[in-house]
């Protein structure tokens, strides 16, 4: 896990924040491994773990999605892990405000896509 952060940090010093696009945003949408422009900084979608509950199927619960983002603000680098719905330990200032992915049943290549929101 280490190894990944040191790279992605190498990758994202290495590109700038002028490559990522001046579009600065209060909401973005991420699919796994993309970074986008967040505020004054960067946020990239690591990691997703989704058990919520598929359209159109009966559970016993309605589960949860698992996020990891790195954030980049300022010089400042953290590692957030958030959770919809959300928790009292979330971070913040961030949330995930919905992700869309394939309905139950139906096969897809589109990649699940987390949108998250500045909270501020």
């Amino acid at each position: 896990m280490t190894r990944i952060l040191s790279r992605l940090l190498f990758v994202l010093a290495a590109s700038g924040a002028s490559a990522l696009g001046a579009a600065q945003a209060a909401t973005v949408s991420l699919t796994p491994g993309q970074t986008a422009a967040f505020g004054s900084g960067t946020v990239t979608l690591l990691r997703v773990q989704d058990s919520r509950c598929p359209m159109n199927a009966r559970c016993v619960r309605a589960g949860e999605l698992k996020i990891s983002v790195l954030s980049v603000q300022g010089g400042r680098t953290r590692l957030l892990h958030l959770q919809l719905p959300a928790t009292s330990g979330d971070t913040p200032g961030l949330s995930i405000v919905g992700a869309t992915g394939p309905l139950a049943g139906q096969p897809t290549r589109d990649p699940l896509t987390v949108t998250l929101s500045d909270n501020h």
